[in-house]
């Protein structure tokens, strides 16, 4: 008896080197495949559950409680010890990526990025890792960034192979063909958003657009020059349009100058997103076993706000007005017999989130640097007032003809891009070649725009708003495939033109009727120091004066 009491502790005194060997055999025949970032309950209830077992068998060897506790905390860190040695260990020097130059403990883990950017500077961040090891950086386990205009083709032109990464499924379980990574499901869902943002759809809408930017105008007029948040005010013109292109429907706050509570959802919940992009494991374990407290309410509201009102719009039927969600319902009725009821539901529902945001908060951005650099630089709101005085603001084909007005929003959108960074790939079977350099196949990919815009291989003056370099001094360009606020090739996106024309209005409109200039007391250097890249880009806050164009003169 006492023999077998002792092989029994012999055994269980070996059970650490065991523990080690399961954490190493775990990462190699488990997590070294597949991908993992939906299955994080699966994984923690797996452990939790495997822990319990293990528990009860030694409390039966131990014959209490608390010495079972005490030798699984030894399993527990011997496991996890084995588990993420072996992970470091191969990430440092046997994976396929351990050739490429980077920060060491980015090839370790994503959470080193995310903790460098965990006050949503990304674009910064990305800024200065360009600086410091070049053009193809390892910024992961498995993910290398590329500073170099033809990633943008490489990424995204017609006939690439590259699929979307983990990133287009923070949405799930609802999906879109936007936050889809199935190309067929992307092909055929681009249609409808094609119908909808099409030729003869804005024909429709721009009447509409035209009366909400005349309504901002008034808006802006009742400050009566006094300081405008321009941050607000874009923020409530932006869902007015969004509301109007997308549900057929004017939201009114422009008019009431009320902040709908939808919006600071949006904000707080894209605030929890954003430095949380390059794990977004994190963030989709979040959501889906923490309570909706905090922000992450915020994201549930979020989502409940552009399902409900999606439902709302469906359930209404057509009103006599275009609008997107018209083709978005087409989809849902066309797909009743080859989709299940719940995956078309969930498609609506993703669909809805997707137009929101992109809707509202995008071109909000490009707006509020528009007129800081207006304000800035005013010589060149003037030269935009000598083109605009007499045109015809009901003629999309004369506005767009106009030098330094695309110009202007040319350089605002090279400055202060609506996605910074963001849209990474998974490159195809056959690897991607960047500069002779081989990147495998299988491996995350991403090319930041805010970096590539500012670079000075490929821009005279980088850092400066100089809008002659988009018609007259085009030699200010180096490299015109630097510049993609709106990506290129099969996953451009569809709202480009809407989005352009609409900045257009906005800035003829506005300065055909106002002088801008920045409040007195402003801070000029706030919206730069207080920029955020959480999803979308959130420039700090920027406070102008508006004066009537006729008392000036």
């Amino acid at each position: 008896m006492a023999a077998s009491q002792a092989q029994v502790e012999a055994q269980v005194q070996n059970l650490p080197v065991l523990a080690i060997a399961a954490g190493i055999a775990v990462h190699h025949g488990i997590f070294r495949h597949g991908e993992w970032h939906l299955h994080g309950p699966h994984i923690i209830a797996g452990h939790l559950t495997l822990g319990g077992v293990v528990l009860y068998y030694l409390s039966l060897f131990d014959g209490t409680l608390t010495h079972a506790l005490g030798r699984l905390a030894v399993l527990a860190v011997a496991y996890f010890g084995g588990l993420f040695s072996s992970m470091t260990i191969y990430r440092l020097y046997f994976h396929r990526l351990s050739s490429f130059h980077g920060p060491r403990l980015a090839a370790v883990t994503k959470l080193w990025h995310v903790w460098h950017v965990r006050d949503s500077t990304n674009f910064l961040f990305q800024q200065k890792i360009n600086k410091k090891y070049g053009s193809i950086v390892r910024t992961g386990p498995n993910e290398i960034t590329i500073f170099n205009p033809a990633a943008f083709e490489l990424l995204d032109g017609f006939g690439n192979e590259t699929t979307r990464d983990v990133w287009y499924d923070i949405v799930r379980p609802r999906t879109s063909a936007v936050f889809t990574r199935d190309k067929l499901e992307h092909k055929v869902g681009r249609k409808f958003w094609a119908q909808g943002l099409s030729s003869k759809a804005m024909n429709d809408y721009h009447p509409r657009i035209i009366a909400l930017v005349r309504e901002l105008s008034s808006c802006i007029g009742s400050f009566k020059a006094n300081p405008v948040d321009i941050d607000k005010v874009m923020s409530w013109y932006s869902w007015d349009i969004m509301g109007e292109v997308l549900f057929g429907e004017d939201f009114n706050l422009t008019k009431s100058k009320i902040t709908h509570p939808s919006i600071e959802h949006r904000d707080r919940a894209l605030a929890l997103a954003g430095p949380l992009g390059d794990a977004i494991w994190i963030a989709l374990l979040g959501f889906q076993i923490l309570p909706p407290v905090g922000r992450v309410n915020d994201w549930h509201r979020m989502m409940e706000f552009c399902e409900d009102h999606m439902k709302l719009r469906l359930k209404r039927g057509d009103n006599g007005k275009t609008d997107m969600a018209q083709y978005f319902i087409e989809e849902y009725e066309n797909t009743a017999k080859t989709r299940s009821q719940k995956a078309r539901d969930l498609h609506l529902s993703g669909t809805a989130v997707t137009a929101v945001v992109a809707g509202s908060d995008t071109t909000r951005a490009v707006l509020i640097g528009i007129w800081w650099f207006l304000s800035k630089s005013p010589e060149h709101a003037k030269k935009v007032q000598a083109e605009i005085d007499g045109i015809d603001v009901n003629d999309a084909n004369a506005l767009a003809a106009l030098p330094h007005l695309n110009g202007v929003i040319n350089e605002a959108l090279r400055l202060v891009p609506p996605v910074m960074t963001g849209g990474n790939r998974i490159t195809g079977p056959n690897g991607m070649l960047v500069d002779d350099v081989l990147i495998p196949p299988g491996v995350k990919v991403t090319c930041p725009k805010y970096v590539l815009h500012r670079m000075e291989s490929m821009w005279v003056r980088p850092d400066e708003f100089i809008p002659e370099r988009w018609y007259s001094q085009p030699e200010l360009i180096l490299d015109k495939r630097a510049f993609a606020p709106f990506s290129i090739g099969a996953r451009y996106c569809l709202g480009k033109g809407m989005a352009i024309a609409a900045l257009r209005l906005v800035v003829t409109i506005l300065l055909g009727d106002y002088d801008v200039a920045f409040a007195p007391g402003y801070d000029e250097d706030t919206m730069w120091r207080d920029m955020r890249d959480q999803v979308t880009c959130q420039p700090g806050a920027v406070m102008c004066v508006f004066r009537p164009r006729r008392e000036v003169k």
